[in-house]
């Protein structure tokens, strides 16, 4: 009786031990949910003031989330924790967001060789720390810096180099931001598609990417809501662009900067559909916020965007003074092309003013750069301005010669874009076969702070010592067998490729109410298989059958049989099957993306069937 009196006692304090431990790491998990900054404080006249007066990790949160539509306010603060870091040096991990943070700012002052420099070191000191989980974020701004100094390439194979990473280390702030440059991309690529794709995935993760366990940095919503409104305006369906558009604007996100960067895209669009009055109600909002930009840069780019609006409502001395204004200053931070694209600008101005001389020596003068630079779509659209001008002055010898170059430039740019899209494959080849290679011996996770510190400590005192020996073992079991399964994954994906037959994958969410009738659901889906078919345990409530020399309508008549199969035997059973299929430079990552994908667009189809039609 005193054995079993004992034990029972045991047994208790194990459960009081470890509801203790689930509570503090719900504690400092929820903790760090809840530590986002508030609407009021990032919206507040005295930020700067309010903002010092929190601890540094909180300071840290409020400059990531105005950097790009407070940045003057962004630097302030990044200056004033730089001097204390230097009088009193912060935490590793602090130090480190600091500079990353420190790196994107650069980007909105128009610093770009300084942030590749900033954003090399920062990632050098990720390494020296063992929190390599920061990398690929440094990576990120190198990337950015890259896409605004127009090298293409280095910006390419940074962003695949930086998602692959992310996913790595399933960093999912990291992973919003990849999608969104490399949707950018595709866009300027005309790959809309894909463009869509990633930045709908994005915004599928984005809540759980803003309440990832630790902080580094994440664009703002508003951003990925802007692009797809960007993508849709480039396809020409001006209707969703609207729509989109008009999210972004209403997003809280959206404020500063940001507001009136996407009061003047709405004013366009609805330039696009002819609507005057709403184009004024946007240039009105637009002007309110521009007056607000105490940075030079802002308020050259702001004026040029201006401009081209008043140009087109017919305030031709308004858009003169303010295109004036911005090449003044755009000539003074030595950006070229800028200038170049708002003396385009200015000439139709002058044009619309009955300035002819001085518009054809402006278009003559940034043809002639936009030659020497080698922007071919800018040269395109120039002689297009000019040959226009000369057909409606009924000089057609003219205008037919500048329509001669205009051809040849579009020839020129197409070329160029050819060259781009080899580029981008030649990056995505290039990050999957450092992926193929043999991963680096492992090092600290950014998630083994203080919070697991803290647990194994607790674990320690109370004596579960012989339970956590025990427990390496089966831990290196369930490691070989999880790479055992993703090496069989692998090489059937290798396999369809090299041997160019067709592969599909299936991907099956079972709801949570029924994961444990997992073990029971399994041999049934295995009797609805081929014997060439495989099927795999993705995670606790997932599946995933891979499906070689299947075409995507082999695999929906899978996806029939399953799901008949599973009525049958139990009728409250609920699964979501998503489908992809290979293609020749898809990732396994990247098969589960788009399964995810269809998954969730089979979820918003069945929702709008269900619901009730609107009168």
């Amino acid at each position: 009786m005193t054995m079993m009196l004992s034990k029972k006692s045991i047994e208790y304090n194990f459960s009081r031990i470890f509801a203790l431990i689930f509570g503090l790491t719900l504690y400092l998990a929820t903790t760090a949910v809840f530590a986002q900054p508030s609407q009021r404080l990032l919206l507040s006249d005295d930020i700067i003031a309010e903002t010092q007066q929190l601890s540094v990790r909180e300071q840290l949160d409020v400059i990531n989330n105005i950097n790009t539509q407070s940045s003057a306010d962004a630097k302030t603060l990044i200056d004033s924790l730089e001097q204390q870091h230097a009088k009193q040096p912060l935490a590793n991990i602090d130090a480190l967001r600091l500079t990353l943070l420190h790196c994107f700012n650069l980007l909105e002052f128009g610093e770009f060789n300084q942030a590749i420099v900033l954003a090399k070191q920062g990632e050098s000191n990720a390494r020296q720390f063992k929190y390599d989980t920061a990398r690929p974020y440094f990576m990120q701004c190198q990337a950015a810096a890259h896409q605004s100094l127009g090298n293409t390439l280095q910006e390419q194979q940074l962003t695949e180099e930086a998602l692959r990473l992310a996913k790595r280390y399933s960093e999912k702030q990291a992973i919003v931001n990849s999608l969104y440059a490399r949707s950018r991309q595709n866009t300027s690529l005309e790959n809309y598609n894909t463009a869509i794709e990633d930045l709908r995935f994005a915004l599928d993760i984005f809540d759980e990417a803003q309440t990832q366990f630790q902080d580094w940095y994440i664009l703002p919503k508003s951003y990925l809501q802007a692009e797809i409104s960007n993508v849709f305006f480039s396809m020409g369906d001006i209707e969703e662009a609207l729509h989109f558009a008009e999210l972004t604007y209403k997003d809280s996100s959206t404020f500063g900067k940001l507001k009136f960067a996407f009061a003047i895209n709405l004013a366009r669009i609805n330039m696009v559909q002819n609507d005057k009055a709403q184009v004024l109600y946007y240039l009105n909002k637009a002007e309110t916020e521009n007056n607000k930009n105490t940075s030079e840069r802002d308020f050259a780019t702001g004026n040029a965007l201006l401009a081209s609006i008043h140009l087109y409502v017919g305030d031709y001395n308004i858009a003169e003074k303010l295109a004036l204004s911005s090449i003044e200053l755009f000539t003074k931070y030595q950006e070229p092309i800028y200038v170049m694209r708002i003396k385009r600008t200015l000439a139709k101005v002058y044009f619309a003013q009955n300035k002819d001389n001085q518009a054809l020596s402006l278009l003559n003068e940034i043809i002639e750069q936009a030659t020497e630079l080698e922007q071919f779509s800018d040269l395109e659209e120039f002689n297009q301005v000019i040959s226009q001008y000369y057909a409606e002055q009924n000089q057609f010898e003219s205008a037919y010669q500048f329509q001669v170059q205009r051809f040849d430039a579009a020839k020129q740019a197409t070329a160029k874009l050819n060259n781009a899209h080899f580029m981008q494959y030649k990056a995505r080849i290039t990050a999957q076969s450092e992926a193929s290679t043999p991963p680096e011996k492992p090092v600290s996770n950014i998630n083994q702070n203080l919070t697991i510190t803290a647990l194994i400590i607790l674990l320690l005192s109370v004596g579960l010592v012989l339970f956590l020996a025990r427990k390496p073992q089966r831990l290196n079991s369930v490691n070989a067998q999880e790479e055992d399964q993703q090496q069989r994954i692998d090489n059937m994906l290798d396999n369809a490729k090299q041997g160019h037959y067709q592969l599909s994958m299936l991907l099956i969410n079972i709801n949570h109410n029924n994961i444990v009738d997992i073990p029971f659901i399994i041999p049934r889906l295995k009797n609805t298989l081929r014997e060439q078919d495989q099927l795999f345990r993705h995670n606790t409530n997932e599946l995933i059958i891979i499906l070689p020399h299947a075409s995507s309508v082999g695999a929906a008549r899978v996806i029939t049989q399953i799901e008949q199969v599973l009525g049958e035997w139990k009728s409250e059973i609920k699964v979501n099957i998503g489908m992809a299929s290979l293609q020749q430079l898809d990732t396994f990552e990247v098969l589960v993306k788009k399964a995810v994908l269809n998954q969730l667009n089979k979820i918003k189809s069945q929702e709008k069937s269900n619901s009730p039609d609107e009168n």
